[in-house]
């Protein structure tokens, strides 16, 4: 049994990148072509680049910026952006009154400089953030996910995170009013995402993951409360050696047309073990964790190359493939692509797609022509780790062939 691949040719479009971690995809300018923003945790700089010249425009320039998301905060119709900065310089480092989560207006007008900064509220070691509509939300309420504790310092990484939930008072350019979502039960959150970061909707549920693994989160409209489950407790073996449990990252899959579903996890922290949950089953079953690959040992800092991860459908048969960014180095880089053979069974093909460095992935069809893309930004982060030369590249989806 064969499976086609799609071929993804390589693009760059900045090789003059100075620092590297976040990318995001989203109509700057509103001319229905997909743009890109990036940022870098050092410079602190954002850029959006516009398609399809992707020249590059700076639009701030804040304290070691980590996460943006792109969302309609004013109603214009066009994408603000959401950012938390000020963060720590490293995990263990970060201070109390350190952490802020803020929104940049988009001006409409391509030529502007820098965007109009609001600040949303301060929350230390502020580290993803989602703009995001549940219930029936007139505004877009801003999720925000800390990666360790309200103490800041080492002891933050033995307390629970404070997930918060933003909302405006009245207008989103005055003050927002801030609700704990959980403050007891996860630790050291690396991310918090929508369970489909592809065509995402406001009915998907989000996935949190942590030092507990990979555990779902949604928004319960009856009690107007939120509700979890645990999908998978993740990487458990590697703690005695590293310090490090449970996942990284996570992306829902569909599988057989949408009538089934995985959940791809990158695992543990900063990891180098990729996974897959499945319910061989069906849907009243329990989760069962598949190991896929294991990319190298974890280094000194007790962290393995692994960054990002996605699911997406490719090469358009209805079922969702995966991508796993790995940071480097070599030959621990770039960017694998895994299609299902058959998921219940923990059967999957994989082939090593760019060799790019690579920090985050963003998806879009970025040509028009129906096929899904991605791109990506080289990982640069002194403290952690730093390519030879980070880059942002699309990855323009060339179809299989057949």
């Amino acid at each position: 049994m064969s499976f086609a691949v799609p071929d993804f040719r390589l693009e760059t479009i900045d090789e003059e990148v100075t620092d590297g971690y976040w990318i995001t995809a989203a109509d700057i300018d509103g001319d229905g072509r997909v743009d890109l923003v990036t940022s870098g945790v050092t410079s602190g700089r954002i850029r959006w680049y516009r398609n399809p010249d992707w020249t590059k425009r700076e639009i701030a320039e804040l304290h070691r910026p980590v996460a943006v998301d792109a969302a309609d905060i004013t109603g214009t119709g066009r994408p603000d952006l959401i950012v938390c900065h000020e963060y720590g310089h490293t995990l263990s480092e970060c201070k109390p009154d350190e952490g802020l989560v803020s929104w940049l207006r988009n001006p409409g007008d391509t030529e502007s400089g820098f965007w109009e900064r609001h600040d949303i509220g301060q929350l230390c070691s502020a580290h993803r953030v989602l703009g995001v509509r549940v219930g029936d939300d007139e505004h877009v309420r801003v999720l925000a996910a800390p990666m360790v504790g309200p103490s800041g310092g080492r002891e933050a990484l033995s307390q629970p995170v404070r997930l918060t939930s933003y909302r405006p008072q009245s207008s989103p350019m005055g003050n927002w009013s801030a609700e704990t979502i959980d403050d007891s039960s996860y630790l050291l959150v690396h991310e918090l995402t929508p369970s489909r970061r592809v065509h995402r909707s406001s009915d998907d549920p989000f996935l949190i993951a942590s030092a507990e693994g990979v555990t779902e989160l949604a928004f319960d409209t009856r009690t107007q409360t939120w509700r979890t489950q645990s999908i998978g407790t993740g990487e458990l073996t590697q703690q005695a050696r590293t310090g490090f449990q449970g996942s990284n990252s996570a992306s829902t899959g569909r599988l057989n047309g949408g009538q089934g579903s995985y959940i791809a996890a990158l695992e543990p922290f900063h990891g180098n073990t990729v996974s897959v949950y499945t319910r061989p089953g069906g849907s009243g079953d329990r989760w069962e964790r598949t190991v896929l690959d294991v990319f190298s040992d974890p280094n000194e800092l007790g962290e393995g190359p692994g960054h990002d991860l996605v699911c997406a459908d490719f090469d358009g048969d209805g079922e969702d493939e995966f991508l796993v960014a790995l940071r480097g180095p070599e030959p621990w880089q770039g960017v694998h692509y895994y299609k299902a053979v058959d998921a219940a069974r923990g059967l999957w093909t994989r082939k090593h797609v760019s060799t790019e460095s690579a920090a985050r992935i963003a998806v879009a069809d970025f040509t028009g022509n129906g096929r899904l893309d991605f791109a990506t930004i080289g990982y640069s982060v002194p403290g952690y780790f730093q390519a030879e030369a980070p880059k942002v590249v699309i990855a323009h989806n060339q179809g299989t062939g057949s």
